[in-house]
């Protein structure tokens, strides 16, 4: 698994919660059920995450435009 420095905009989803840094280890993908996106991520510590997005836009086929990507609605220590 990649290390917390080795992430960045070009291969990771980054997201700031609570003034704490998140980087996503994998792209979000589609929960179960088809409203909410997961992916993994990591702290500055290495410490793992999993970031819940909410699903805003269902009708659109552009993944990048269906959650709101900056503002999670989980981070859940793993």
């Amino acid at each position: 698994m990649k290390k917390f420095e080795e992430l960045n905009e070009n291969n990771s989803t980054i997201v700031e919660v609570n003034g704490v840094e998140y980087r996503t280890v994998q792209d979000p993908y589609v929960g179960d059920d088809g409203d909410e996106y997961h992916a993994t991520a990591l702290d500055i510590n290495n410490n793992e995450y999993l970031i819940t997005w909410e699903v805003v836009h269902p009708e659109t086929t552009d993944e990048s435009e269906a959650c709101d990507w900056k503002n999670p609605d989980e981070v859940r220590a793993l």
